[in-house]
């Protein structure tokens, strides 16, 4: 570090001043050359890095000889280099002095000026007008000069010559066409510039402000940037990557469209300058990481740029950018949502407003993989972990819940629902339709997926149809199901509902149809209630409409004692897995709400109307959906979730058989306990068992058996033997008919007609005679010795 001296004669720098200017500014006021001064300093404009590696960024001790000799503090002499611009809009390389490229838009060779704020200043030079952002001064609403109006060339390329005294506000390049080692200089006044002034309200102007304020804050927050902050950095490169896609594809008709007039006038009328040494580069056709040369190529990139980036919101920007995209393809260049990184460092927030832009080009299935029409579309996430997820989380057939408010015309629903299942796969996936259908095991196939994706996106709500199917996806990523639809899918269903439990489920229930047809119909549509895939999957489905209707149709005949019974077997079925969970489940239908969906509304349909209707004796399913003004799938949906309790019996003809009313009311009366008790410990009769229920006996024994209690054998009873006294009594004497003596004696009457063969005891014929017949033939009949006898009983035949 040399020794320096204070500077006899100080001069203030300017807010927002450059260094090299208010150097020079001190260098005139000192009236020394510039040389000398840089000397006095302890600067060399020859340092072995650059003539500008001072400007740039000032070492330690460049910082420390600079505030010696001029008073100036530290901190301010950092602020009036590049260096209180780095990070922000240029970037210094480390241990160096030297500007990388590595930063959108930096600083370009040479500055713009304002010729205004030079006059205000006496030609003091603003720091921020080397920036490759800087193109408009806000302070007198115009664009910045580019070059000195006499001869062309653009200032501060380099620090000022070192031999002379600085003119500050003149041209201090050689003039034109001098020559010679110390050609003469230009000395053209800078503040006669010509340029273009605007209204304060200016899209040119307000461009200037935003990326004024950008350039000031770590987080920005303008525009589509308000809910969804984003670093500065990315800002800048978002803004850059748009505008150099504009100027780069946007044709003169284009601009027209997004560009004010008075603007892009300007910018169709001027004419690139020759390459030269001292000249403005000529502007890139495509502007990469450098800014444009010209300030009004600038302004239209970012004014194009300011169109998409300042909309409220991200879908309302891609409506603005899309001009862009449709240029780009007109141009040649194939624009897909692959292909849409225009530069490094940009944010998601600008891959979701390209995305936008591209959502109304794209097929529906990449609609769903990029998310258009939410708040910030985006690329698919990379993996199968999504997939794997949702695929333990989602049934083969999407839940009615979900499936009906997004009915459409010529689906049904047992198409829609397993298509559905399969299209929610492909939100931000990367999956293909085939794909997707074999993670869940859907019975469609890709084919068939694409052609009800192509009928949703023919309707008019399309847009909205796209959102809940996000809507959905994201809730299913998000929360827990508590089933397992991967291990359902997988169980072994041989075993579910055999003949035999349905049979038992009818007698229990009073359900009538226990035969082998009704039992697969609901075999079948518990096999879907427990596995979540159509019956045609099942073991027992028949893949033709007739059976596939019926079904469907088998809510329509649950009852709750129905229902309840269906529910315990299939509880007990899981429990032999192993699987501890809901038999069904099914997500909120609040996940949709806010959208107009045309589909049915469950939640419309008032269930005791609907319980009311299907009372109506012999009444359809869709003459019930008619009444109701419902679809038929909305009523099969209500009549699974809420049976219909039985109608009437003087009003129905739809009704169980009396057998099975009659079942179904002795085992209400009789549970297994109390049947077992007045059987086997009071020993009473399944005749006065019977009787005692209002039923026969035939259905007090099958209660029996299906109880698994053991009958008595035939004659095996409380009384063991008749007695030929009492039976003759009863039967000749009272006149008893043999049913009704049985019946007291707790047998059969084929089992009493046998005791009285054996007792000699003549059985009476049908009609009156007969019976006096058997009275005087049955007296007995004095012998000689006193005894009495009686006469053989004739035959039964007799």
């Amino acid at each position: 570090m040399s020794t320096v001296r204070t500077l006899p004669i100080r001069v203030t720098p300017t807010d927002g001043e450059a260094i090299d200017s208010w150097l020079e500014a001190t260098a005139h006021r000192v009236r020394t050359a510039f040389g000398d001064l840089l000397t006095a300093v302890g600067l060399s404009p020859y340092n072995g890095i650059g003539t500008t590696a001072w400007i740039v960024r000032l070492n330690p001790d460049e910082v420390a000889t600079i505030s010696t000799a001029t008073g100036i503090m530290p901190d301010v002499l950092n602020t009036m280099t590049l260096q209180h611009y780095s990070g922000r809009a240029v970037r210094i390389e480390p241990d160096a002095q030297r500007l990388t490229r590595a930063f959108p838009w930096g600083r370009g060779r040479g500055s713009r000026f304002c010729p205004a704020c030079l006059d205000a200043t006496g030609g003091r030079w603003q720091l921020r007008w080397r920036l490759g952002w800087t193109f408009a001064c806000t302070s007198h609403n115009c664009l910045l000069a580019d070059a000195c109006p006499h001869c062309g060339a653009v200032q501060r390329r380099r620090t000022h010559i070192g031999d002379i005294i600085p003119q500050p506000g003149r041209c201090s390049h050689p003039a034109p066409d001098a020559i010679g080692r110390t050609p003469p200089r230009c000395g053209t006044d800078l503040t006669t510039a010509t340029v273009t002034s605007f209204d304060t309200d200016h899209p040119v102007i307000r461009a200037q402000r935003i990326v004024n304020a950008v350039l000031e804050r770590e987080s920005v927050t303008f525009g589509i940037y308000q809910t969804l902050p984003q670093p500065r950095l990315n800002v800048l490169a978002d803004i850059r990557a748009v505008a150099g896609r504009a100027l780069a594809y946007a044709t003169p008709q284009d601009l027209e469209a997004v560009i004010p007039h008075d603007l892009n006038r300007i910018y169709r009328a001027t004419a690139e300058p020759a390459d030269s040494r001292s000249g403005p580069a000529r502007a890139d056709t495509k502007p990469g990481l450098a800014a444009p040369a010209l300030a009004v190529t600038a302004a239209v990139g970012v004014v194009a740029a300011m169109t998409a980036l300042d909309c409220p919101e991200v879908p309302s920007a891609g409506d603005a950018l899309r001009w862009l995209m449709t240029a780009s393809r007109a141009r040649g260049s194939a624009v897909n949502a692959t292909n849409i990184a225009w530069g490094k460092n940009t944010s998601p927030v600008l891959t979701g407003v390209q995305l936008a832009a591209l959502g109304p080009l794209l097929n529906p299935s990449d609609q769903l993989r990029y998310r258009i029409g939410t708040p910030l579309p985006a690329r698919p996430v990379p993996g199968a972990a999504q997939s794997a997820t949702l695929s333990r989380r989602l049934p083969s057939m999407l839940w009615p819940t979900w499936s009906l408010p997004m009915a459409i015309q010529s689906c049904h629903q047992w198409q829609l629902r397993p298509a559905l299942s399969v299209i929610l796969l492909l939100v931000s996936s990367r999956l293909s339709l085939d794909e997707a259908a074999r993670v869940i095991d859907s019975p469609v196939d890709g084919d068939a997926v694409s052609r009800v994706l192509q009928l949703l996106e023919k309707q008019d709500q399309w847009d909205i149809i796209r959102a809940a199917l996000i809507r959905m996806a994201d809730y299913l990523a998000d929360h827990g199901v508590p089933v397992d639809y991967q291990r359902r899918r997988r169980a072994d269903y041989s075993t579910l509902l055999p003949d035999t439990v349905w049979t038992q489920i009818c007698r229990d229930t009073a359900t009538p149809g226990p035969r082998p047809v009704r039992a697969r119909i609901a075999r079948c549509f518990l096999f879907e209630r427990l596995s979540g895939q159509p019956t045609s999957t099942s073991p027992w489905g028949l893949n033709d409409s007739a059976f596939r209707t019926k079904t469907a149709d088998f809510p329509g005949h649950l009852t709750p004692e129905l229902a309840q019974a269906l529910n315990e077997h299939a509880r007990e079925f899981l429990t032999e897995r192993g699987i501890d969970e809901p038999l069904v489940w099914h997500p909120p239908k609040g996940v949709l709400d806010g959208l107009d969906l045309r589909g049915a509304d469950p939640a419309a349909v008032d269930i005791a109307d609907l319980h009311r209707v299907m009372t109506v004796d012999g009444i359809k399913l869709g003459t019930a959906a008619q009444r109701l003004n419902t679809s038929l799938d909305t009523v099969r949906y209500l009549l699974e979730a809420h049976p219909a309790p039985r109608s009437d019996p003087e009003q129905s003809s739809l009704l169980p058989t009396s057998y099975n009313r009659a079942y179904s009311s002795a085992k209400a009366a009789l549970s297994r306990e109390h049947l077992a008790d007045l059987y086997d410990r009071e020993r009473m009769s399944l005749n006065d068992i019977a009787a005692t229920v209002g039923v026969s006996r035939q259905t007090i024994a099958r209660l029996a058996v299906d109880y698994g209690l053991p009958l008595r054998q035939p004659g095996r009873h409380a009384r063991t033997t008749i007695d030929r006294d009492w039976l003759y009594d009863q039967y000749v004497n009272k006149h008893r008919a043999l049913p009704d003596i049985a019946k007291e004696a707790g047998m059969s009457t084929a089992n009493i007609a046998r005791w009285a063969k054996r007792h000699a005891i003549p059985l009476r014929g049908r009609g009156g005679g007969s019976h006096r017949a058997r009275r005087n033939i049955r007296r007995p009949i004095e012998q000689s010795d006193g005894t009495r006898s009686f006469p053989l009983a004739p035959s039964s035949t007799e």
